[in-house]
């Protein structure tokens, strides 16, 4: 059979046959033939066609090319190509991702709000150790211990405005744990122990005897 009567397939794959169908091609039914070009006389003799000239023919670029990949630089890694670039997709979507360290955080300072109610629990926590102290002191040393408890006040609220300034103290003394609390209850379990070894090293007013009972001395009271 001459090629002259063959003619592609109507399903649009390109074989020449000499019917309208290639072997088995039926059942993909006929390629769409796509917008054709009119002819001047079926141009002329339309009611509604609207001659807009010459349409230039743009071709399909088809798919950007892709950069070869360029070699990592001796002693370095290689970075992954950033996705908004490259057209290729997120980062993590690629081979050869590694992702890279996160970026440090800002520190941020801890700020606290002192109401007057939280500078008057600290300034009453910190006036008790400072009062109880004061009023042992005094019992062995009027002079000076008297004058340290009437400036007991004035202390308390200078180490008051000391503790404000410091976010860690303003959480020693009221945070939820009751770290204040604790160190208290520790001193008030020491102190006795802190008192005898005063009296016996240090005043002087205790001693042991050969039998082991503790008797108290006639040492003069102490002074500064």
């Amino acid at each position: 059979m001459a090629n002259d009567d063959m003619k592609p397939c109507a399903c649009g794959c390109g074989t020449l046959v000499a019917g309208t169908w290639a072997r088995g091609h039926a059942r993909r039914g006929r390629a769409d033939p796509g917008p054709s070009l009119l002819t001047a006389e079926e141009i002329d003799g339309a009611d509604d066609v609207i001659d807009l000239g010459e349409v230039p023919f743009i071709p399909d670029e088809g798919p950007p090319e892709r950069s070869a990949p360029q070699p990592p630089v001796s002693g370095r890694s290689a970075e992954p190509p950033a996705a908004a670039e490259s057209g290729e997709g997120p980062a993590h979507g690629r081979r050869g991702w590694a992702r890279a360290p996160a970026a440090p955080r800002p520190s941020r300072s801890r700020g606290v709000r002192i109401t007057a109610s939280i500078r008057a629990d600290i300034t009453a926590k910190i006036a008790m150790p400072l009062e109880i102290g004061g009023q042992i002191w005094r019992a062995r040393d009027p002079l000076c211990g008297g004058v340290f408890l009437q400036q007991r006040p004035d202390v308390a609220e200078a180490l008051t405005d000391i503790v404000c300034e410091s976010a860690d103290l303003v959480a020693f003394f009221t945070g939820p744990g009751g770290a204040f609390m604790r160190y208290l209850n520790l001193g008030a379990a020491l102190w006795p122990v802190a008192e005898v070894l005063a009296a016996h090293h240090v005043w002087h007013s205790v001693a042991i005897d050969p039998d082991g009972s503790v008797v108290e001395t006639n040492a003069e009271q102490y002074a500064a």
